[in-house]
């Protein structure tokens, strides 16, 4: 009878220490599960990017006429704080042209002002082309006139890319390690797409020295790198030589943009340790953009606009 009793006991601790192994168990895996929700923040979903525009055709303000046609997106539905420096960034960099040669002149360009303007325009698109919880991308392409459309037109691009948690906007140099071997990849890339003839080893280091921003020689232009996120995940790498005062002057429309579009998995050696990677690892699609409302065409450098039928 005691060792039926006995047994009866011992039966019933091993379903305690069972239960009690199971509890710990299941207690270890929630806290895991929030340990992650809480190093993995959830993101937006339900933001929006509106798009608007800054649009003036001759004011009153400047001895010059202006034409300006900038679009820029902005940004509504996440952290106020967050949300606020981006939307700055944007806006600025959508106008970096115009104030550089038209609103914030430095003593330079205002004495190639005197000199040579008589209308600034810009037309600037802004094309929203990723959008995730976490990160989003936007391509600016301009075509502006420094003070003459029909003999100072120039055609540039930028690229922004930020996180919509902490408002970091991400450079190239802050994601990728730009050298030689990039370079090479780059040319590689670019000519498999225009079936152009590739650089030779002297203009591999010379572009080099230009997503560096370390050409000395390069005087008359400012080499500004950039990149955005594509639509499909990929990734467009490029740099704009942009004239800083009389390189401006073209006699004809003239762009100095090289821009390819590269393969994430062909990017993972030239990866640096960023949190780019890891919002860019976890994206999915989120967010809404809306298009720009009642927008104006530039009626100097616009789509159908006469100076594209000038004879030069």
């Amino acid at each position: 009878m005691e060792n039926k009793e006995g047994m009866e006991a011992g039966r019933k601790r091993k379903g305690l220490a069972a239960g009690l192994a199971v509890f710990m168990v299941a207690a270890a895996v929630c806290a895991g599960w929030m340990l992650f929700r809480k190093l993995t923040p959830k993101g937006y979903e339900d933001y929006t990017v509106q798009k608007e525009q800054h649009y003036i055709e001759y004011s009153d303000e400047y001895d010059y006429g202006e034409v300006l046609t900038v679009e820029y997106p902005v940004l509504d539905g996440i952290e106020e704080t967050v949300q606020e420096e981006i939307n700055r960034q944007l806006y600025e960099t959508a106008m970096d042209r115009v104030n550089y040669w038209h609103l914030y002149p430095n003593e330079d360009v205002k004495a190639f002002q005197e000199e040579h303007f008589s209308i600034f325009c810009s037309d600037v698109t802004a094309d929203v082309t990723y959008h995730s919880q976490y990160l989003v991308s936007v391509d600016f392409y301009e075509i502006y006139s420094a003070g003459n459309p029909i003999w100072n037109t120039n055609i540039t691009e930028r690229g922004l890319t930020a996180d919509l948690l902490t408002g970091e906007v991400y450079g190239l140099s802050d994601i990728l390690e730009i050298n030689r071997d990039f370079v090479k990849l780059w040319d590689k890339c670019s000519t498999e797409s225009t079936k152009e003839e590739g650089w030779d080893e002297e203009s591999i280091d010379l572009v080099l020295s230009w997503f560096l921003q370390e050409d000395e020689e390069l005087v008359d232009y400012e080499s500004r790198p950039f990149f955005y996120v594509t639509e499909d995940g990929k990734f467009a790498v490029g740099l704009s030589l942009d004239p800083v005062l009389y390189a401006a002057i073209t006699y004809e429309p003239t762009s100095r943009i090289l821009c390819t579009v590269i393969e994430p998995e062909d990017l993972a050696p030239y990866r640096k340790e960023s949190g780019f990677w890891d919002r860019y690892e976890e994206s999915r699609p989120a967010g809404e953009v809306r298009e720009c409302e009642d927008k104006q065409r530039n009626i100097w450098l616009g789509e159908g606009a006469s100076v594209w039928d000038w004879e030069y």
